[in-house]
């Protein structure tokens, strides 16, 4: 075959029964014949839609796994025909229509795709074969699916070419279109029962439903009501689900191929790729089931063991996966940092969650609540591990393009790997990268842990921007707005920091206060502006002169505070020094046409050692009221140098 070859499969639901069996199909001939199988996977159905229309914008989000491949990169496409919602079927029909590459619609039929599918008239009418023939019936009625379905229309034909062959003629009063779920059996019992009184039966002879949920759905309704099954009629399904054979009475069905409708898909892309005519569709034929609920198996069979043992392991695992959740939720709540955050995501993802392999990608801007355009698919980007592991290895932090999908090392082996969206309703953050264990979970808790990993890198967003917007309101209360320096509040906050500081390792604290000349003055002559561009130019100097951790605060409207802790008489005479000379340059660059100067005082002190005076709270701390009482003393010795300074300025211009 030369290249390797890598096939796009998008598929809905992956951990349904149906589904799960035509990927096992198509991984197992992919693996086979070297060929690379990336799943896009979506969680969007069209039963969950009718109960929560309210969260559409989930499926815009949902949708993003579809639109992150570009399909010119791959050779074919498999197209898994089940259970999409409208909008992400409307999403996936729009991408397809546009490729040139050979698409497989397997599951189901749709006469734009060449389609691998159980021969859906042979299958479904050998049930209905099999209740004529077998067991004698002639009344027949039919639970159809959903009218919108392609099948539905199928299998009814199925059930009238079977009745017609039988001599039974056709009668369309006696199908009912259901759900294709369990909760159309009492509508469904309701419309037969009725349907049976007005000609004068009871009962009729068999009910064959479209699929095993409403077949099973109508038995428990039978059950309600203490119509045995089969005792009063039979009952059929269709499509050979695992359910159909742990209920009592157990369901006589119709058995898709469905591993071998995904295996044989990838067979047919080889065949297109070879240049082999494959014909317009390859029909694969199902198998009868015969079971309790048309009386072929007696009622005293019931393996019930078998079925204690499959329902314990279903529990197992349901059980696993909430205590997964759970822990993740837990610990990533308790996580400090963003990156604490993606180690807690690492350690629980890879207990009990059913994945061998999972890294999570996140996108550029995937904290900004980022929505994707029509072209998302021909965008290339860098994508970011953050977590996840490897086998029994944590992932390595690493950068691949979006072009790619997967790293490197995933991209060269043989292995197929699904990728699920990350992302809070409509807004994309990246993608899930996954190996999932052979055994399939329940879908709906494992979209709930996918659902909620979303969520939590969402309540991360929320918590940075409330991090952020708390320090601007800090910053609005203890700093000055013109000059940006800490004010009176700020200096009340830094000076209890670093008093104890200080008197605990007993090394000194300084507070140096410093005083505009003048400021008046150049209001008054020169305009506030230039008022406020003195202001704003000490300021300026005295961050600059802040070389030995000093504090800046501007706490009144000429006045200006520094606080230091180690500090020494010689630390602030460089510090004014430095101050000063920064002022009269910019003075001068500025070609100001008035002096600006300042005075300056400092106390210098190491706090006093606690004893049963100073240790007011008698644990080793000073209380918050004797803190205020040295910043006062302090301030007032700093205060009293300043002004003495700010004379000798006054005496020097006169």
């Amino acid at each position: 075959m030369g290249t390797r070859k890598k096939v796009a499969v998008f598929s809905p639901n992956i951990y349904e029964p149906m589904t799960h069996s035509i990927q096992e199909g198509i991984s197992k001939a992919a693996v086979e014949l070297g060929i690379k199988v990336i799943y896009f996977a979506s969680f969007s159905d069209n039963f969950s839609n009718k109960i929560y229309e309210q969260y559409n914008h989930y499926d815009e989000g949902d949708i993003v796994s579809f639109e992150l491949p570009d399909l010119d990169d791959f050779d074919g496409i498999i197209r898994i025909d089940l259970t999409y919602g409208p909008y992400t079927l409307k999403h996936l029909d729009d991408r397809l229509s546009e490729v040139t590459i050979p698409i497989i619609n397997v599951g189901g039929y749709d006469e734009r795709y060449y389609n691998v599918v159980n021969d859906e008239l042979k299958t479904f009418e050998s049930i209905v074969d099999h209740l004529i023939n077998v067991h004698g019936c002639r009344d027949i009625y039919h639970v159809a699916g959903i009218p919108e379905r392609n099948f539905t229309q199928t299998r009814i034909d199925a059930y009238r070419s079977g009745l017609e062959k039988n001599g039974i003629v056709y009668d369309a009063s006696k199908v009912y279109y259901g759900t294709l779920w369990h909760d159309c059996g009492d509508p469904a019992l309701d419309y037969i029962l009725e349907d049976c009184r007005k000609h004068g039966k009871k009962y009729p002879d068999a009910v064959v439903c479209a699929n095993d949920y409403s077949a099973t759905g109508l038995i428990d309704a039978c059950h309600r009501r203490g119509i045995e099954i089969p005792g009063d009629f039979l009952v059929t399904g269709y499509d050979g689900l695992d359910e159909a054979y742990q209920g009592y009475p157990s369901l006589t069905t119709g058995a898709q191929p469905f591993f071998k409708s995904g295996y044989e898909s990838i067979y047919a892309l080889l065949q297109m790729w070879e240049g082999v005519d494959v014909g317009k569709n390859r029909l694969i034929l199902g198998e009868l089931v015969c079971n309790q609920s048309c009386g072929c198996k007696p009622m005293t069979t019931y393996n019930i063991d078998d079925i204690r043992s499959m329902y314990i392991r279903r529990l197992d695992r349901v059980s696993e996966l909430v205590q997964s959740q759970t822990n993740l939720i837990l610990s990533v709540s308790n996580a400090s940092s963003l990156e604490e955050c993606f180690v807690e995501i690492t350690k629980n993802s890879a207990i009990d969650s059913g994945f061998t392999d999972m890294l999570l990608c996140l996108a550029p801007g995937w904290d900004t609540q980022r929505v994707i355009n029509d072209h998302f698919s021909e965008i290339d980007e860098e994508m970011t591990v953050v977590a996840g592991f490897i086998g029994a290895n944590p992932a390595k932090k690493e950068t691949f393009r979006k072009k790619d999908l997967l790293p490197p090392a995933l991209l060269a082996d043989p292995n197929p790997y699904y990728i699920f969206s990350i992302h809070h309703l409509q807004y994309y953050m990246g993608y899930l990268i996954v190996s999932p264990q052979n055994e399939a979970h329940e879908s709906l808790h494992m979209k709930s842990w996918i659902v909620n990993l979303g969520s939590m890198l969402e309540n991360w967003r929320i918590r940075q921007n409330m991090n952020l917007a708390v320090q601007r309101l800090e910053n609005l209360y203890n700093r000055d707005m013109l000059t940006n320096l800490f004010n009176r509040h700020g200096y009340e906050m830094f000076f209890s920091e670093i008093f104890k500081e200080c008197q605990q390792k007993r090394i000194p604290i300084g507070v140096m206060m410093i005083d505009m000349d003048d400021l008046k003055l150049i209001n008054d002559n020169y305009g506030h502006t230039e008022g406020d561009y003195s202001l704003c130019t000490i300021a300026d100097g005295m961050r600059f002169a802040a070389t030995n951790g000093e504090v800046c605060l501007r706490t009144g409207g000429d006045e200006f505070v520094v606080l230091a802790k180690d500090y020494s008489e010689a630390k602030a005479t460089t510090y004014a020094r430095t101050l000063c000379e920064y002022i009269e340059k910019h003075v001068k660059r500025d070609r100001k046409k008035y002096p600006l100067r300042v005075s300056i005082g400092s106390c210098i002190k190491i706090p006093p050692e606690l004893d049963n005076n100073t240790d007011v709270n008698g644990d080793g701390t000073v209380d918050e009221e004797a803190i205020r009482t040295y910043s006062e003393e302090y301030l007032r010795i700093a205060d009293a140098k300043m002004y003495e300074e700010k004379k000798m300025h006054k005496a020097g211009r006169a």
